[in-house]
């Protein structure tokens, strides 16, 4: 479930269980273990969002979104914008 701005008290957390598109904007941060966190921040269409995916090394879609985030070693952070297979 997604929270609009200003409407959760607590940032959602989500593991994921990924889709081949990605209807939002935001940032995504590598761990130090290949871990992929998404900070979701607007929607396609444009209204914000405050939430987080967590993509580990293993996960169905981790290949997937590596992939469209152009590839990322630990540490590197990176603005990513809505995307559709």
């Amino acid at each position: 479930m997604l929270c609009g701005a200003g409407t959760c008290a607590a940032q959602q957390l989500r593991s994921s269980d990924a889709r081949p598109s990605m209807p939002y904007a935001g940032t995504a941060v590598m761990q130090d273990d290949g871990t992929l966190t998404l900070r979701l921040r607007v929607t396609g269409d444009g209204k914000a969002v405050r939430d987080t995916i967590i993509y580990k090394v293993g996960d169905r879609a981790y290949d997937n979104v590596l992939r469209h985030l152009g590839g990322m070693s630990p540490g590197d952070t990176r603005q990513f914008a809505p995307w559709k297979d």
